[in-house]
């Protein structure tokens, strides 16, 4: 009797241990699988499928990976617990910009542009909403994603009468597109730049490239010649990710170019995924880094920010970039938040 109750417990024992050794490889597999996401551009892969969508939440990435890492700790497994965390303080650090910006106070004037981002979700945004916030901040520049000439008039309209005056153009790369634009999967849709006219801007769709629509200005009217561009590139859908990759590379020239140069608009594409690290590691600043403000995002507009993702920015070429007002706004009809910004260029002056 004694012997079998023995044999019962070693059989008990075995299983138990043979749990704990799968719970604990399954735990690992799964630690291994979330640091390949927030480790994906050290590990070459964060432009390949599922990795380059899944690191746009890099942040809450971070925090479910804090979260597991208690777990080890309730059942003393105090070594996988301290390489969780060792894991998520290695990710945080990377998630941390090489260099910041010269961010501060910053006087309106000589060297001093305002510029807004609203996505309209093809002509589908509130315009009474959009035109209270332009007449609000007045920006010098307000990049319009998927507006549509027809709306982008409207828009230009409705502030002349309260005397904001703007000029705009509109590139609509799709061939025959109606007008307002059918909401599509893949788009493309077209894209908007409006201009106050004091700027003398000159328009043109050559200078910057893209699939969706992209267009830039010519600013004659301050001291130094510089260029503003309303971008979109594609988002990075599953087996489309080379033309996602491609529109950013596109756009990698103007960080780095000899004239002052601004991108404004919709990049599909978060801090933390590779399009736009590469951007910003080849001579663009993101305005919104400079400023600090890491818990404004701006889609989508439906969930707190707290759990939303930033793929509208505001990037300028060069790290000499001051910012004196950054901030998300709420506009009805649209999945984005609104973001305006007013940013100094000393390269300007």
């Amino acid at each position: 009797m004694k012997i079998e109750n023995l044999s019962d417990s070693a059989s008990g024992n075995r299983a138990g241990t043979w749990k704990r050794r799968l719970r604990t490889a399954l735990y690992l597999c799964g630690l291994a699988g979330v640091a390949s996401v927030l480790w994906a551009g050290s590990l070459g892969i964060d432009l390949v499928t599922p990795w380059a969508q899944l690191s746009a939440l890099r942040p809450q990435w971070n925090v479910l990976l804090l979260l597991f890492a208690v777990v080890p700790l309730w059942r003393r497994r105090f070594v996988i617990s301290a390489l969780t965390l060792v894991t998520t303080l290695v990710s945080t650090i990377g998630m941390l910009p090489p260099a910041w910006g010269t961010s501060g106070s910053v006087s309106s004037g000589s060297g001093s542009v305002g510029i807004a981002v609203f996505n309209v979700f093809a002509d589908g945004a509130d315009l009474s909403e959009i035109a209270r916030e332009i007449r609000s901040a007045d920006p010098e520049v307000v990049s319009l994603p998927e507006a549509s000439s027809g709306y982008a008039g409207k828009l230009v309209d409705r502030l002349a009468r309260t005397g904001d005056e703007y000029v705009y153009e509109t590139d609509a790369p799709l061939v025959g597109d109606v007008e307002p634009p059918t909401r599509r999967r893949t788009g493309p849709y077209p894209t908007s730049l409006l201009v106050k006219p004091e700027l003398r801007p000159e328009f043109g769709t050559e200078k910057v490239a893209g699939s969706l629509g992209t267009l830039d200005a010519k600013i004659n009217g301050s001291a130094v010649t510089w260029h503003v561009a309303a971008v979109h590139p594609p988002p990075p859908f599953p087996g489309r990710t080379s033309g996602w990759r491609a529109s950013h590379s596109l756009l990698e020239e103007y960080c780095d170019s000899e004239t002052p140069f601004v991108l404004a608009g919709d990049f599909n594409s978060t801090l933390n995924q590779g399009p736009m690290r590469r951007l910003t590691s080849n001579g663009c600043t993101d305005v919104g880094r400079t400023a600090g403000t890491g818990s404004s995002t701006t889609w989508p507009s439906s969930l707190p920010e707290f759990l939303g993702i930033t793929i509208d920015h505001v990037l300028v070429g060069g790290s000499e970039v001051g910012t004196a007002d950054y901030r998300t706004v709420d506009i009805s009809g649209t999945d984005h938040r609104g973001l305006i910004t007013e940013v100094a260029l000393p390269r300007l002056n």
